[in-house]
């Protein structure tokens, strides 16, 4: 199984993936090592790889193509979201506002914790768009 990106700023990042840790303060995580490579995986049929369809986001003055949406977060019959898991839970990359640019990154840790941010799309910043814990 393919590595996935480190969800917390003491594990080194991929070299071909972006190193989302400068978006996020530190949480601690479970040692779960359980993972799939995608949300897309659980289902039968792969999701379509048409490069309009594919999520991108920008991070130290390179682009990042992060491959198609592959599940719906807000309802409306489109494919907004992907998610990636990695030995210590998962991350929610959203676009919603339909331009494929990621917008809205979410955090799970296998511990229950959770943590988002928020593209400021006047500023290019990522605001922190809150954290706490899962039940």
């Amino acid at each position: 199984m393919i590595p996935m990106d480190p969800m917390f700023p003491d594990d080194a990042p991929e070299p071909d993936r972006p190193d989302e840790s400068s978006l996020f303060g530190e949480v601690g995580a479970a040692d779960d090592t359980r993972s799939v490579e995608s949300v897309a995986a659980l289902h039968e049929s792969p999701a379509a790889d048409d490069l309009d369809d594919h999520l991108w986001m920008h991070d130290d003055g390179r682009i990042w193509d992060l491959g198609p949406a592959e599940v719906d977060t807000d309802n409306d019959g489109i494919n907004d979201s992907l998610a990636r898991n990695g030995p210590d839970g998962f991350t929610v990359y959203t676009d919603s506002d339909r331009d494929g640019q990621v917008d809205k990154i979410t955090e799970i840790g296998a511990d229950g914790e959770f943590r988002s941010a928020v593209l400021d799309p006047d500023t290019g910043e990522w605001i922190s768009g809150g954290s706490g814990r899962i039940g």
